[in-house]
């Protein structure tokens, strides 16, 4: 059955509430007025038309709708569906969501420890976060979530189905991944996970074995620390594992890069605007002293982790072994709201240094090779089997 909208009752009676709702947008806004007025005085006005469709839709909504929505309910679902349908990594995050958003750049938050993107009618796993519950459980880069707490998630919002997957410490999830035609039932119980950003060891010949989980506001110096450690320890060579990394602060992966680089760009970022454009370059100071360096990537190796990667090897200051990473080359701007919520709205691309945007594409490894044992680890093996007979000296 088709449902045809009414117009409104009268010229006098629209304008009346399309100047409230403006009226309200403009108020809620005026925090935020000043840093975006040189931008809007450069575009068009809103179109009247589109801004009449709007409201002849609200007014149905709000008068119609089985269920009776305030004002205010209405507005905000207006503002998540804004969101939800500019680009895949833009998302509208509650207070709750914004909480641990902050906890998780700081290291901590409470859930089973997976990065995640909505692509289709399922969820893409991009990857587990090292020594989580999902990690341990055995879910994989690649892999579909096609249920959480047996609801599907075909049709649910990115709001709805992060409700589905969090809760307490201690409650569980129950989860239906599919796997290269496989259907696979997790249970999972949720814990507060602590992500230690960096670890080290020193391997066979003098390899000085560097892992960062995830990147984080204090990540570019622990890695420094880490180093130094390694140094002391008798290492001459370095390998970077940024496998199943799903990236993190712009800001953290320049810091790691430049403990490589001494000269040079090592990312560049470009918004719709000029002015917040961004570049970072390499400062001379070298934690790494030249050593010889390979990076580990995979498919699970995204945003953060492709600018480290793609740094070095369009610099050739390292190889680069493993498989094609996953593809993420824009960046995401956090804007807080009142309340507590906020936006993390794509706001920008960036570029490695020979200008290359490897969004939706990936950095293709110099040595590609995927690890077809669970309990062989073959890019390992290969990173130390090339950085072996190189003499550090050189």
């Amino acid at each position: 059955m088709r449902i045809r909208l009414n117009k409104i009752s009268s010229r006098l009676q629209f304008s009346q509430r399309i100047g409230g709702l403006i009226l309200a947008l403009v108020c809620g806004a005026l925090p935020y007025t000043n840093t975006l007025a040189a931008v809007q005085a450069k575009q068009p006005p809103v179109p009247l038309a589109a801004l009449e469709s709007f409201v002849a839709v609200y007014e149905r909504i709000r008068l119609k709708h089985v269920d009776a929505k305030t004002d205010e309910e209405l507005l905000q679902l207006a503002l998540e569906g804004l969101i939800l349908k500019l680009d895949r990594f833009s998302s509208y995050l509650d207070a709750d969501e914004m909480a641990r958003l902050q906890q998780d750049t700081q290291g901590e938050y409470t859930g089973i420890g997976v990065e995640l993107v909505p692509e289709g009618d399922y969820i893409r796993v991009i990857t587990p976060i090292d020594d989580g519950p999902a990690y341990r459980a055995g879910i994989l880069p690649g892999d579909w979530i096609t249920h959480v707490q047996g609801k599907a998630v075909n049709g649910l919002d990115v709001h709805a189905i992060d409700e589905l997957m969090t809760g307490s410490a201690g409650t569980e999830v129950t989860l239906i991944i599919l796997r290269k035609g496989e259907t696979l039932n997790f249970a999972l119980t949720r814990e507060i996970i602590s992500t230690q950003s960096v670890r080290s060891e020193l391997m066979r010949s003098k390899v000085g074995y560097l892992r960062i989980s995830l990147f984080q506001n204090h990540t570019g110096q622990d890695l420094v620390e880490q180093m130094q450690a390694l140094k002391l320890a008798g290492a001459d060579r370095w390998l970077l594992d940024l496998r199943n990394n799903p990236g993190g602060t712009l800001g953290a992966a320049a810091d790691v890069a430049d403990a490589f680089l001494t000269t040079g760009v090592i990312v560049t970022t470009k918004a719709r605007q000029a002015s917040s454009n961004m570049r970072f370059d390499a400062k001379a100071i070298d934690p790494s002293e030249g050593w010889p360096l390979a990076i580990l990537i995979n498919n699970g190796s995204a945003s953060a982790s492709e600018i480290v990667a793609g740094a070095i090897k369009d610099h050739q200051r390292g190889q680069l072994v493993g498989d094609t990473s996953f593809g993420k080359g824009s960046v995401q701007s956090v804007i807080t709201l009142p309340q507590g919520a906020g936006v993390k709205l794509t706001t920008a691309y960036y570029y490695t240094p020979d200008g290359h945007n490897i969004h939706l594409k990936g950095i293709q490894p110099d040595i590609i090779l995927s690890n077809t044992d669970a309990q062989d680890d073959q890019q390992l093996a290969a990173a130390l089997d090339l950085l072996s007979p190189l003499d550090a000296e050189k």
